[in-house]
């Protein structure tokens, strides 16, 4: 205590500080408000000590290999030079005890997931992993037969459910269905739950387990993006292990995806993949302007209708944000920028193109080489035509096989391939810097091409696909699965490592 201070204690329990021999202000702070303050103060101290150390460590390793110079100088837009440094890592940590039996497991546990296929994807990927956090045993996930694309498919019709099984054996149990004598056994039928987004793992120890526990079976609808960015690398690598490992297509999907392949490298020994986005659901569903008057306007607005809780969005305000998916055009005219030439050979993935062949068109007048899935099999497509998710396999292999990946919008499938293809070396990947080139193609007719595709190479710089644009732990984690990628060391990974490295390709124009 200062010199000249008393304390006592009020009747509430609080310290009064009172001066002996003169008049000083009394103060009354409770010991739990108190020590909660300071708790709090170290807590912040700690977060940002701890955020500004995670940025220095990241900065330090980023310039181990890459000079300010480098930084500066022109980048190669078929493949980084920096690419052969990484490799996929995603192998068992040495205290990562070994899956729980069926017989011992803490019960069933079903998955009805949601969306397309690479939302579908997601939605398996993370079915694992809690069910390696409930000690529970997985059954094979159920597909979404009942959303916009209304396939009726099942896992094992694109999947190859035997090895999915296979794969992950020494993770996590996992059965096709619940046996006949279980489902005898149990007083009611699985409990159904729909889990909050990005749900940590102590929500489902803490409200999933009580009740599988109990019920010996749950039930996860809905399930897409259920579960945290935020794991454990052990956790982490179980992802990678699952979604670039476990998740093999089945055959007939995957001898005519490599046929795919074939035939575009036959035609020129390197290609684009172009995964546009531009059907009329996604258009209304962004609520963006296309230039198609009040046509457009009348009838995405009929679309935007499904969608009762979507807000009034003003289309000038989204584009000048970022929001708007790019037009085939102005993907044409950003890779022509970037120093892509007439003659280079274009894969396109896409379903229906809103305004069909006419909105298509000025892509193809940049870029006569183009190509589709149906352009390319002809009729070995037709059984598969009737199913969206197999014709979206289709789709993800070639542009998973592509010298470059390009997107024109920053959807599920774009995410997923740029996770992937980072996970196989850093192949690269052009998502487009939307926000900035709005204001260029507004402003295009007012420049020369010369300073357009000068103005496209300076605001696209971060959005190459280089490995250090992104810090680990920022974004989502299936499109930066950065637990899961690892700096060569100078002598080799050891045997056994997942790894997967990118060709050798010859050296291509810069930007």
């Amino acid at each position: 205590m200062g010199v000249g201070m008393a304390r006592r204690l009020d009747p509430h329990g609080f310290f009064l500080f009172s001066a002996r021999k003169r008049l000083r202000p009394t103060w009354a702070i409770p010991r739990s408000v108190l020590c909660g303050s300071m708790l709090f103060a170290l807590g912040l101290i700690s977060l940002f000590s701890g955020q500004i150390a995670a940025d220095l460590e990241w900065s330090r390793l980023r310039g181990r290999w890459r000079s300010k110079k480098d930084r500066n100088e022109p980048i190669n837009i078929w493949k980084s030079k920096y690419s052969n440094l990484y490799y996929g890592c995603s192998d068992r940590g040495a205290h990562f005890r070994p899956a729980v039996r069926e017989s011992k497991s803490n019960g069933y546990l079903l998955i009805a997931t949601s969306g397309g296929l690479n939302q579908q994807r997601t939605g398996i990927t993370d079915a694992v992993v809690v069910a390696r956090i409930l000690n529970a045993t997985l059954v094979v996930p159920e597909l979404d037969h009942y959303s916009f694309w209304k396939d009726d498919s099942d896992f094992a019709n694109i999947f190859d459910v035997n090895w999915f099984i296979s794969a992950l054996s020494k993770d996590v149990t996992i059965v096709k269905r619940i046996p006949d004598k279980v489902m005898r056994s149990m007083e009611k039928p699985p409990y159904t739950m729909r889990p909050p987004r990005k749900s940590t793992p102590e929500y489902y120890l803490y409200q999933v387990l009580p009740i599988l526990l109990r019920r010996h079976a749950v039930q996860l609808m809905k399930f897409d993006y259920r579960l945290t960015n935020r794991l454990d690398d052990d956790l982490q690598k179980l992802r990678c292990r699952v979604n670039y490992h476990a998740l093999r297509f089945t055959k007939p999907i995957k001898v005519l995806g490599q046929r795919l392949v074939k035939r575009m490298r036959k035609m020129g020994s390197r290609f684009i993949a172009v995964h546009l986005r531009f059907e009329p659901d996604m258009l209304a569903f962004s609520g963006c302007y296309y230039g198609g008057g009040e046509k457009e306007r009348n009838e995405l607005g009929e679309i935007r209708k499904r969608w009762a809780t979507l807000p009034d969005l003003s289309a000038e305000d989204e584009r000048s944000r970022g929001k708007c998916p790019l037009t085939p055009h102005e993907v044409g005219l950003m890779l022509r920028a970037l120093g892509f030439e007439n003659d280079t050979h274009i894969y396109i993935a896409s379903g229906e193109i809103y305004g069909g062949e006419q909105t298509l068109q000025p892509l193809k007048d940049l870029f006569p080489n183009f190509y589709t899935k149906e352009m390319l099999a002809g009729d070995d497509l037709k059984p598969f035509i009737p199913f969206s998710s197999r014709l979206a396999a289709i789709d993800y292999i070639v542009c998973g096989e592509s010298d470059v990946f390009v997107t024109n919008n920053n959807g599920n499938m774009a995410k997923i391939l740029a996770g992937h293809r980072r996970y196989m070396g850093h192949k690269r990947t052009i998502r487009p810097n939307a926000k900035k080139l709005s204001s260029l193609f507004k402003a295009r007719k007012q420049m020369d091409w010369g300073t357009f595709a000068r103005k496209v190479k300076a605001c696209q710089r971060g959005f190459m696909g280089e490995p250090d644009e992104m810090r680990p732990g920022r974004g989502e984690f299936h499109e930066f699965p950065s637990s899961c990628i690892c700096k060569k060391p100078d002598e080799p990974p050891k045997i056994g490592e997942h790894s997967n490295k990118l060709p050798s390709l010859t050296e291509g124009k810069t930007i």
